[in-house]
C-alpha cells in the first residue's frame, strides 16, 4: 500500500519534468525548431503526462473527473459526465468540496461516515455514484488491498442497477482509463468472474453491487468481505414517505440494516440526497453525531432587488399570456445589472437565479423549496398552509358601490442589522391595512431583502412616504435603536408628519407570536394576496424553515393594529 504522499511527490515530479520540457521546446524562435525539438521530446512528454495523470488522480477525484469523464478532456469516450466547454478549473465551491469530501473518505478517513444534503440538478450523483467508484477500484488508497465491496443504494434496485451499469461500462469501453490504468474488467462479460446487471466484480476482486431501499441485506458478503463502502444515493421520494408508517419503515431499515452491514474501522458511509418531507430518514440523518454533515441550497444569497424579482415571476405566471417567457427574459435583460446584485447560486455556470425562478414558476413553491432549496415541509407540524390562509386581490379592497375601503394603515419593520450576506436574517417591512368598518386587515406590501440596515432605512422611508401609516413599528432590540433615531429624524425632515414611529420590543417569543396569527388568518380577519411570495413561502415553511423574517414582522404589525382600538366588527367581512 503505498501513501498518499507518495503521489503527491510523484505527481510533482511529472510536472515538473513536464514543464521543463516545454520550457526546453519554447526556447528556439525558429518555428521550424520548435516543431522539430516537440517531435523529439513528444514520446518522453507523453509518459510524463500519462504519469502526472495517473498520480494526480490517486488524490484528487475533481481532476479524475475531468480528466477521463469529460468531453474536453477525453473526447473519443461515450456518455462522459462532464459535457464541452466545461473545465477543471472553473469547476464550481460546491463540486470541489464535494470532491474534498470524497478524496479524503479515499485517504485519510477511509471509515467515514459522512452525509450531503443537496439540490436536484446539482451533480451530486455524478461525483459520488459514479466518479467515486470507479476510483475506488483502481486505487488501493489507505486501505489494505483496496475496498473489496462497493454497495450502492438507491430509492428502488432499478435506480441503483444505472449506477452499477456506468461504473461497468466505462471500465469496460473507457479506453483512456483503461490505457492508464490498466483493464480490469474483460470486454466480454462470459470472460468475467460476476458481471451480471446489478453486480460485478473485478480482476482486483473487488465486488460493485446494485439494492434498493428495504432490501433484506444483512449478511452481504463478497467472498470473506463485508461491504466496505456503501453509497446511498436519494434513497427517499414523495412515494416512500408519504404516511407516517413508511417513514418510520425506512428509519428502522436504515438503524437495523444498513447501520451494521458493514466492518467497524473499514467500512465507509457515504449518504447524499435531496430534502423530501420534513421528518423523513435524511432529516434523521443530517442531525447524527456520528456523521459529517452538510446541507446546501440552490440558492446561496438573494438579490437585493427582491421586488423586481416578483415583478419577473409574475410576467412568468401569466398563463394567459404565451409570449410571457420572452416577456420575462426581456424585462430581466433591460434590469440584469440590478436584478443579479446580491444574488448567488451554488451552481452559477448551470443554475442562474432566473433560470431556478423558472423552475419555481413551473413546479410550484413547495417543490421548489423541497428540490432546490432543500426546505422540506412537515405537514404534521406546519402552521400555515393553502387551505388555512385567508387571500385577497385588489378588487376586495373596494366596497359594492367601487368605493376605496377606509382604513387605518400600519407599518412594521423587522430589522436585521449586517452585511446583508448569507448569514444574515432578512430585513422585512410590512403595511398593513385595517378597514375600519369590519376590522379586517390586509397585507397592503410586503418588502424583504438581504441588504444592510442603511439600505433598508431607505426603503423604511421610502414605503412611509407611499403609505403614510398613521402608526410604524421599529424594532429596536440593543443597536437597532440608533435606526430607529435616523428614521425618525429623515421622516421629519421629508415633513411625513401623519406618521408616528413607535419603538418596539416585542416580550414573547418570536414562535409564539406568529403562531397567534393563524385563526385570523383561518377565520378571514387577516388576508394577503397570492403575489406575495416570500411572505407566503416563508409563512408555509414555518417553524422548520431558518427564516421568518416577514412573519415576525406581521405578527408586530398586527399587535399594533390592535392595541391602538378595540376591534369591533360593525359589519360582517364578505365571504364569512
Amino acid at each position: 500500500m503505498r501513501e498518499k504522499q507518495f503521489y503527491i511527490d510523484r505527481a510533482e515530479s511529472c510536472l515538473q519534468g513536464i514543464e521543463k520540457i516545454k520550457a526546453e521546446i519554447t526556447k528556439y524562435k525558429s518555428v521550424k525548431k520548435r516543431r522539430e525539438m516537440a517531435e523529439k521530446y513528444a514520446q518522453d512528454l507523453a509518459i510524463l503526462e500519462k504519469e502526472y495523470r495517473v498520480n494526480r488522480s490517486a488524490y484528487d477525484v475533481l481532476f479524475f473527473a475531468y480528466e477521463y469523464f469529460s468531453d474536453d478532456r477525453n473526447p473519443d469516450n461515450d456518455n462522459n459526465l462532464i459535457p464541452k466547454g466545461a473545465k477543471l478549473e472553473d469547476a464550481p465551491e460546491v463540486h470541489r468540496e464535494l470532491c474534498e469530501m470524497l478524496d479524503d473518505i479515499a485517504w485519510d478517513n477511509h471509515s467515514g461516515k459522512v452525509c450531503y444534503s443537496m439540490p436536484r440538478g446539482h451533480a451530486k450523483s455524478t461525483f459520488v455514484s459514479n466518479v467515486f467508484p470507479i476510483h475506488q477500484c483502481y486505487f488501493e488508497c489507505a486501505t489494505d488491498g483496496g475496498r473489496k465491496y462497493i454497495l450502492i443504494i438507491s430509492e428502488t434496485e432499478d435506480l441503483s442497477t444505472k449506477f452499477v451499469e456506468y461504473i461497468n461500462s466505462q471500465l469496460k469501453y473507457n479506453e483512456k482509463l483503461r490505457s492508464d490504468f490498466g483493464a480490469i474488467m474483460d470486454i466480454s462479460k462470459f470472460n468475467n468472474t460476476k458481471d451480471t446487471g446489478m453486480e460485478f466484480v473485478t480482476t482486483k476482486g473487488t465486488m460493485v453491487r446494485a439494492a434498493g431501499m428495504g432490501k433484506a441485506l444483512r449478511g452481504a458478503r463478497n467472498g470473506a468481505y463485508r461491504p466496505d463502502l456503501v453509497i446511498l444515493d436519494d434513497l427517499e421520494s414523495a412515494v416512500n414517505t408519504n404516511t407516517k408508517e413508511l417513514r418510520e419503515k425506512n428509519l428502522s431499515w436504515y438503524n437495523s440494516v444498513i447501520e451494521p452491514i458493514g466492518v467497524e474501522g473499514r467500512t465507509a458511509f457515504l449518504y447524499v440526497g435531496t430534502l423530501v418531507h420534513g421528518q423523513g430518514l435524511l432529516p434523521d440523518i443530517l442531525t447524527r453525531i456520528d456523521y459529517q454533515c452538510r446541507k446546501y441550497s440552490a440558492i446561496v444569497s438573494e438579490p437585493e432587488e427582491l421586488d423586481m424579482w416578483e415583478h419577473y415571476s409574475d410576467i412568468l405566471d401569466d398563463k394567459t399570456d404565451p409570449d410571457r417567457e420572452a416577456k420575462a427574459d426581456a424585462y430581466y435583460e433591460e434590469n440584469r445589472e440590478a436584478m443579479d446584485k446580491g444574488c448567488k447560486t451554488l451552481w452559477s455556470s448551470r443554475w442562474t437565479y432566473a433560470a431556478l425562478m423558472k423552475k419555481k414558476s413551473i413546479i410550484g413553491t413547495k417543490a421548489f423549496n423541497s428540490e432546490y432549496m432543500n426546505i422540506a415541509y412537515d405537514p404534521d407540524s406546519q402552521v400555515f398552509n393553502e387551505d388555512t390562509v385567508t387571500f385577497y386581490d385588489d378588487r376586495d379592497l373596494f366596497d359594492q358601490w367601487g368605493r376605496r375601503l377606509s382604513m387605518d394603515v400600519y407599518g412594521f419593520w423587522d430589522l436585521a442589522v449586517g452585511k446583508g450576506n448569507k448569514r444574515d436574517d432578512f430585513n422585512a417591512i410590512i403595511i398593513l391595512g385595517r378597514a375600519k368598518l369590519t376590522g379586517v386587515m390586509y397585507v397592503l406590501d410586503a418588502w424583504s431583502g438581504k441588504v444592510p440596515a442603511h439600505k433598508a432605512l431607505a426603503i423604511a422611508e421610502q414605503k412611509i412616504s407611499e403609505w403614510q401609516p398613521r402608526l410604524f413599528g421599529v424594532e429596536t432590540i440593543q443597536m437597532q435603536y440608533e435606526f430607529y433615531r435616523q428614521l425618525q429624524e429623515n421622516i421629519m425632515k421629508h415633513g411625513l408628519y401623519a406618521t408616528r414611529l413607535k419603538a418596539y420590543n416585542p416580550k414573547a417569543k418570536k414562535e409564539d407570536r406568529i403562531q397567534i396569527l393563524e385563526p385570523l388568518f383561518e377565520t378571514g380577519y387577516l388576508r394577503v394576496k397570492k403575489t406575495q411570495r416570500l411572505l407566503l413561502e416563508q409563512l408555509y415553511g414555518f417553524p422548520n424553515w431558518e427564516h421568518d423574517d416577514l412573519p415576525d414582522a406581521l405578527a408586530s404589525a398586527v399587535d399594533l393594529a390592535g392595541k391602538t382600538r378595540q376591534r369591533t366588527h360593525y359589519l360582517k367581512p364578505i365571504g364569512f
